[in-house]
């Protein structure tokens, strides 16, 4: 996407809500997914969340990763910080919630860490650490932000900001991801990303539609990756 394609200035005017509005089909698309009606009505089958689950922990050690990639790319010691802690709360909050799920199917730690990555999963983390390793601040911010947003969207429809009921086979999962303090990482990632847009030129700013476009297509492939249970050709 060049500058002078990227959209016009909402009302709300920050650079975070016009990029979620470039993709925004795309990203109501992902409520309606078959994987995501099916996880939050409790038939998701226990094959499909298993996979999703295994895949998931894989997405976070290097989620985790990028999180320390954003602090070495910063000067404030604040958002140093707070990087810092998102990266500690990626390894101990969302993975104790994939711990859990383990010893609920039967899996060791080590079982999980040993599941190969699918496709998707490898291709969408490539992207993240290619960001990582190479891109701005800004950059790194935008490639990790559709995660932490799509995912408090996807919990508050999911649960309706009801508790699900202690029955539902998947109620950990909605109640991790509805959680209001899961919600605000995503709303500080957006502050930061408006904060640092402020200062950039247009070819700059062209880029980050891009890469937020990328990781929003990496978001809906990974439902349709754990719904399908991909696998590498043979």
């Amino acid at each position: 996407m060049s500058a002078t394609e990227m959209p016009a200035t909402s009302a709300d005017g920050n650079l975070s809500a016009r990029l979620r509005e470039s993709v925004l089909p795309l990203w109501q698309r992902q409520l309606q997914h078959p994987f995501v009606v099916a996880l939050g009505d409790g038939s998701l089958p226990r094959a499909n969340f298993e996979f999703y689950i295994r895949q998931d922990a894989l997405f976070l050690d290097v989620l985790a990763k990028c999180f320390a990639y954003a602090a070495t790319r910063s000067e404030d010691h604040a958002e140093i910080e707070q990087f810092g802690r998102l990266l500690l709360n990626t390894l101990v909050v969302e993975q104790d919630l994939h711990r859990r799920y383990g010893e609920r199917f039967g899996l060791t730690p080590e079982q999980m860490a040993a599941t190969p990555m699918a496709p998707t999963n490898y291709a969408y983390t490539r992207h993240l650490l290619t960001i990582a390793t190479t891109g701005s601040l800004p950059e790194i911010i935008t490639s990790m932000l559709p995660c932490a947003w799509i995912y408090a969207e996807v919990g508050t429809h999911l649960t309706g900001n009801r508790p699900p009921a202690p029955d539902h086979p998947y109620a950990d999962w909605l109640r991790t991801y509805a959680d209001p303090e899961f919600d605000a990482v995503g709303r500080w990632l957006r502050e930061r990303l408006d904060l640092h847009a402020e200062r950039l030129p247009a070819e700059a700013i062209a880029r980050l539609y891009e890469i937020f476009r990328i990781s929003t297509c990496y978001e809906w492939l990974f439902w349709e990756m754990a719904w399908r249970q991909e696998q590498w050709p043979v």
